[in-house]
């Protein structure tokens, strides 16, 4: 038998993160997967990360999903991911078309072309 599909979604607290969330949570129902949520922070931003991890948490919970959490301090929510995935061996990533910093995105090009383009594994870009 086959392991649990693992699927990586990146989480940093938008609308469109919740959105890609909600839609990892439905592929894990589907595929019996495991979800990890992934939040990249800046420092001296740790708590607002504890709160969009435990949120994430709580929509796990409630939807009974078996996943995970992890915070990493940094600055390239990209690479992060990107890492993540090659390195743990996921199936999937599922990000948001936007984040937090759109403004930024607009100059540097946004995390999830990023991810499409640099990720060893499948990506879902999550679009509203």
């Amino acid at each position: 038998m086959k392991d649990k599909m693992k699927i990586l979604v990146g989480v940093d607290g938008s609308d469109y993160s919740t959105w890609a969330l909600m839609e990892a949570i439905s592929i894990a129902k589907k595929f019996l997967g495991h979800v990890q949520v992934i939040t990249v922070y800046k420092r001296g931003h740790k708590d607002e990360a504890t709160k969009t991890q435990l949120k994430a948490k709580q929509l796990l919970e409630e939807e009974k999903i078996d996943s995970s959490l992890s915070a990493i301090l940094g600055s390239n929510p990209s690479r992060a991911m990107v890492d993540t995935c090659k390195n743990e061996k996921f199936d999937l990533i599922v990000v948001g078309s936007r984040g937090l910093g759109s403004a930024a995105a607009f100059l540097l090009g946004s995390v999830s072309k990023k991810v499409v383009s640099k990720a060893s594994c499948n990506v879902l870009v999550v679009k509203k």
